[in-house]
């Protein structure tokens, strides 16, 4: 073809295509510093002047280049503002005071101890003790702040190291001071980051000293209420810790026997025997627990299990873990169960507790077990038959479950989904339409895959259904056709 009729526009040596537009940079601490010292300082001090938390932190990064003793001035003044503020903090407003005081935290445990350890030791125990202030004028739902001066109260136990010449025997009335003041749990790690500050010498002056106060105590009668126990209960709590940091099985026993109704903490006796190579003894404790919650019942049965292995008694461990099974559709019981038997009688056994678990009369909790096991054909037959039985509410077993069941089974995934999302709609939750409407779509992308049988509604049918029993739930039918 002659040049004259190229294409001017793609043949022209002279023109190319646009460049495309450079990448953009990642915002990250190398390439910042290529900007250089003045031009960083002159956009902090632009975003300082509307962002007072910027503002305040770079007083005190800029405090922290004078020495310590202005830097202790400046945390200290910070601090003493904050104890003084007497309004409610806000919900939107816990976040960012959270955020202040852990930067506050890691000043006092970072740059100010590194210089001044004394100093650190003194903010950080001015720091704990805004717990009072700060959680009375707020509500802490997130359990944000209760973390942060939990943090706050293991610092000052570190801290507590770093001090020369400290005097333990003083150091353990001081842990023993700020116990006492505890309103909501901030030095619940105090004592075990206080352990090497303490030393033996400290541990065994604040042991002293708690047990002096159980003896003052007048010890109630074994019918007395729970309110007569409490005093000494928060005491024998403490020598509790102390045993544990020690590693003193013999002492935490004595403590909570000391505490009243010692066997409401078998388990946790057990435990430690069992730690501690003392099975026998841990069996013993275990005998004497009263009837718990399910979860304890179920930590109590694993206890006794390995104590009964630790002494060779595998023919009781054996019967208890078909028996744990039976109750609670464990897993962990019943895998360790099938491989202690010979042959191939594990082969029957395992089709007797699918047959169990299929008879269950908590149905929810019958599927999430064949699922978890899986069994999905199991768990299949389960929904088909007993749909109706199951409780919607409990989406953290049903949703989890159709979903496992979609792609084998998707009539059953679609009774679980229309379970789930009727459940919500006969409660008028309408916190949760949101979940509803995303399970009637999840039902319309199953409905390809049914197929006509007796009993089982069509999609079409199911949701004509929903609309004459819920037609009046507008905010439910805006979410699912996509109009909120």
């Amino acid at each position: 073809m002659p040049a004259a009729d190229a294409d001017p526009v793609t043949s022209s040596p002279a023109r190319s295509r646009p460049k495309a537009p450079p990448r953009s940079r990642a915002l990250n601490a190398e390439a910042l510093e290529q900007l250089g010292a003045p031009r960083l300082a002159e956009l902090l001090m632009a975003q300082a002047k509307g962002d007072p938390a910027l503002a305040r932190t770079l007083r005190l990064a800029l405090a922290g280049t004078d020495g310590s003793g202005r830097l202790a001035v400046e945390v200290e003044k910070r601090l003493r503002t904050i104890g003084r503020s007497r309004g409610f903090i806000e919900w939107d407003k816990v976040r960012p005071l959270a955020r202040e005081l852990d930067s506050l935290r890691e000043t006092i445990a970072g740059p100010l101890a590194a210089t001044d350890p004394r100093a650190a030791v003194a903010q950080m125990r001015l720091l704990l003790s805004l717990a009072d202030n700060v959680f009375e004028r707020s509500d802490d739902g997130s359990g944000t702040l209760g973390e942060v001066f939990r943090g706050v109260g293991a610092d000052l136990g570190r801290l507590w190291s770093q001090v020369p010449n400290r005097d333990p025997v003083a150091l353990a009335a001081d842990v023993l001071t700020l116990w006492d003041a505890d309103g909501y749990g901030e030095t619940d790690r105090l004592l075990e980051a206080a352990g090497p500050a303490l030393g033996p010498e400290g541990r065994a002056e604040l042991r002293r000293l708690l047990q002096a106060r159980l003896v003052a105590l007048p010890r109630p009668r074994k019918e007395d209420a729970f309110e007569g126990w409490q005093g000494r209960g928060q005491i024998a709590f403490r020598l509790r810790d102390l045993a544990d940091l020690e590693g003193d099985v013999d002492a935490f026993i004595a403590a909570t026997e000391a505490g009243g109704r010692a066997e409401d903490f078998a388990g946790d006796i057990a435990e430690r025997l069992l730690a501690h190579g003392r099975p026998a003894e841990a069996l013993a404790w275990l005998d004497r627990a009263p009837e718990r919650h399910e979860s304890e019942e179920v930590r109590h049965t694993d206890l006794r299990l390995a104590a009964l292995d630790a002494l060779g008694r595998q023919d009781e461990a054996h019967a208890l873990r078909w028996a744990a099974f039976q109750r609670w559709l464990t897993p962990q019981h019943l895998r360790p169960y099938l491989r202690a038997l010979p042959g191939f009688d594990d082969v029957e056994a395992k089709e007797r507790a699918m047959a169990h678990a299929l008879e269950h009369p908590d149905r929810n909790l019958a599927l999430a077990f064949l699922v978890t096991w899986p069994n999905l054909e199991a768990a299949n037959r389960l929904v088909r038959a007993h749909h109706a039985e199951m409780d919607g509410r409990d989406y953290g077993r049903l949703r989890p479950a159709a979903e496992a069941l979609a792609e084998r089974y998707p009539a059953a995934a679609t009774l679980l989904h229309r379970a789930l999302a009727e459940d919500v709609l006969r409660r008028t939750a309408s916190r949760q339409y949101g979940y509803a409407a995303r399970d009637v779509r999840a039902c319309a992308s199953l409905a390809p895959l049914l197929t006509e049988e007796p009993g089982l509604e069509n999609h079409g049918a199911f949701l004509a259904r929903v609309r004459r029993e819920h037609g009046r739930k507008t905010g439910f039918w805006a979410l699912l056709e996509g109009q909120a």
